[in-house]
């Protein structure tokens, strides 16, 4: 300004006191069209320069070159260091009705305030984005575009005030912050790569609704599935996942079976015995949280998913249980808890009534063994026929003593044949569970 009214001077011919100068109107004239015909700095100096002698050129400076005094270096140490170059600047992002100097595309001719609205203004060029929007980001919603936006021109895309993240977390918490394991796309990416920035048809303005929102990075393990989780069916990832970061490993909500216990029942709660794996394991240890091919979403099938802590209970034997035989481990045990031992679903022998027919309930005489049948046979697999736990007769003297057996009449003619050949292992009508046609029958009465 100062240089403006200096050159005023030089140029302005004196006049009277009261008297406007010609060259006064002039300047005004000038002033005038300047305004209507627009405001860029090209602009500017071509109209001043008119009037005006010196007007700098856009962009050009008053400083002084650095004068370079040439010495000899054997001689003076005084030299001047020319000037190292200095970077262009970066290229910057300019609003176009700007560029073409159209100030009253947005501002009100005969001041500097806005012709309306911001987001009439705005919406006058751009698409109103808000108007089927479900969801809307508050300071778009309020009209307060310039929150974000610089009006005119930028260093950054899209005329914002700030790059990537560091725009969104002017307002909004660092979603990082808090969290010891960091979700990829969050830490690596930008917040519009999943969020659009002024509305969206989606809950928390995402691009995509969840779960193809998610789909977008991660496979989608439904396909192929027989068996999903429900929550996943439903495409609710964030009913298990933080979405930004988390304090537990798989940005889960809630560490290890706390998350699982949210929907479901606790599995140990009724349950007087615990099995080892649920008890000091996690859930996923055995079930797959998404989808599987598998009943219960295990990761493996039964009985695959029990050896790979049990043994093979049918390798290296002569004769097999068949629930164990045909992998169906869950038809006798409670793979969570149960009130019985060995964490059957019933108690013996009730449970082996389930499949064989209950030879006690009509019995006069029952074998003290038969109420526990594993006290004879193996559930599982054996050696001996019928899945005894030994050969006949060294299983009969794990209780029967030899020597009281000898002394009954015709037990010592009895060696190399089995106790079976004569008894009844399990229940019978006759003492001594003998069989049938062993026992003489009573003497029909003297006829009178």
């Amino acid at each position: 300004m100062a240089n403006f009214r200096r050159h005023a001077r030089l140029h302005l011919p004196s006049h009277g006191p009261g008297k406007r100068p010609a060259a006064w109107l002039a300047v005004a004239a000038a002033a005038g069209l300047l305004f209507l015909t627009g405001c860029t700095p090209e602009t500017k100096y071509k109209w001043l320069s008119t009037f005006f002698d010196g007007v700098p050129r856009p962009g050009a400076t008053n400083a002084v070159p650095a004068r370079v005094v040439e010495t000899n270096p054997a001689v003076s140490t005084n030299a001047v260091t020319p000037p190292k170059p200095v970077a262009p600047p970066n290229p910057k992002t300019v609003h176009p009705p700007y560029t073409a100097g159209n100030c009253t595309a947005c501002h009100d001719e005969f001041s500097q305030g806005m012709k309306g609205p911001l987001t009439t203004v705005c919406f006058a060029c751009h698409d109103n984005f808000l108007a089927k929007a479900k969801d809307k980001h508050p300071p778009v919603d309020s009209g307060e575009c310039m929150d974000c936006h610089e009006p005119h021109e930028s260093p950054n895309k899209n005329l914002l005030k700030h790059t990537g993240n560091a725009l969104c977390m002017d307002c909004h918490d660092d979603p990082l912050a808090k969290g010891k394991f960091k979700h990829d796309a969050v830490a690596n990416g930008d917040c519009t790569d999943c969020h659009d920035p002024h509305a969206s048809a989606n809950e928390k303005l995402l691009k995509k609704a969840v779960p193809a929102a998610c789909y977008d990075c991660h496979d989608d393990f439904t396909k192929g599935k027989k068996d999903s989780h429900q929550p996943v069916a439903d495409g609710d990832c964030m009913s298990c996942h933080e979405p930004h970061a988390s304090d537990n490993a798989h940005l889960l909500t809630k560490k290890g079976s706390a998350l699982c216990m949210d929907c479901h029942d606790d599995p140990l709660a009724k349950g007087k015995f615990k099995h080892d794996a649920v008890a000091n394991g996690d859930c996923t240890d055995c079930h797959d949280p998404h989808a599987t091919n598998n009943k219960g979403l295990l990761k493996k099938a039964v009985p695959a998913a029990c050896y790979d802590c049990h043994d093979d209970l049918t390798k290296g034997k002569k004769v097999t249980h068949q629930p164990v035989d045909d992998g169906d481990c869950l038809s006798c045990h409670e793979p969570h808890a149960s009130n019985q031992k060995g964490l059957l679903t019933k108690a013996a022998p009730e449970l082996c009534w389930d499949c064989h027919d209950n030879f006690l309930e009509k019995a006069k005489f029952k074998h003290d063994p038969v109420e526990d049948c594993t006290s004879c046979h193996d559930p599982h697999h054996s050696d001996e026929q019928g899945l005894l736990t030994k050969a006949v007769p060294a299983l009969c003297l794990d209780c029967h003593d030899q020597k009281d057996l000898d002394q009954v009449k015709g037990h010592a003619g009895m060696a190399g044949r089995s106790c079976m050949d004569c008894h009844d292992p399990h229940a019978g009508d006759n003492a001594n569970l003998l069989k049938p046609g062993l026992v003489k029958p009573a003497p029909a009465p003297a006829a009178k």
